[in-house]
């Protein structure tokens, strides 16, 4: 099921709000439950039950604007995670397999703290590859040193950067000024080889 499948059954749902709900409108519900927040709706014979569930997909569909992402990880009743370089909190109702990789791979003595896990997350985590980099903003930042623009200055000048909907962390752009330099040093060298 789609984000636009899943938003168009609920809104004909929520049409049905007052009236009550059939059965099968009640195992459309259950279904709609399941395929976007990723849980199983305890089944009950009360149609507040219903009413509740209905609410909370629409509430997700319309804040989050997608379906939540199958995790393969899960954290023991009661556990947080918290990640204190972009300062977010993770529980197992936001938890993703970025979010745990990346959580592992600083702290992996924390793995007691999963329910669940793959069994081949010791490979995963030492093979979680970087967010894949922008290239302009890679180019922007060369062209800053090249400058003779010092490293400092871009890290004040990037602070609290906005990389389409997400705030560039110190760790990505961290990522971007070596990328850059890489780059730099790439140029200059070939400059130097043509040169001979």
């Amino acid at each position: 099921m789609t984000y636009q499948e899943a938003l168009q059954l609920a809104d004909e749902l929520k049409a049905r709000f007052d009236a009550g709900f059939s059965t099968s409108e009640k195992e459309s519900i259950a279904k709609l439950y399941v395929e976007v927040l990723r849980k199983e709706l305890k089944r009950t014979n009360c149609n507040d039950c219903y009413r509740d569930a209905l609410i909370e997909v629409c509430n997700y569909l319309k804040r989050e604007k997608k379906m939540k992402e199958k995790c393969a990880y899960s954290l023991l009743a009661g556990v947080i995670l918290q990640d204190f370089e972009s300062g977010k909190i993770y529980t197992n109702a936001n938890l993703t397999d970025e979010a745990a990789e990346s959580y592992l791979k600083k702290f992996p003595k924390q793995i007691q703290m999963f329910a669940q896990k793959p069994e081949n997350w010791e490979e995963r985590i030492g093979k979680t590859i970087p967010e894949d980099l922008n290239e302009e903003l890679v180019s922007e930042i060369a062209e800053k040193l090249k400058e003779g623009i010092t490293k400092r200055q871009i890290r004040e000048d990037y602070k609290g950067y906005l990389l389409g909907e997400k705030k560039l962390t110190n760790k990505l752009l961290e990522s971007y000024l070596k990328a850059a330099s890489e780059k730099v040093d790439e140029v200059e060298s070939d400059d130097e080889k043509s040169e001979e």
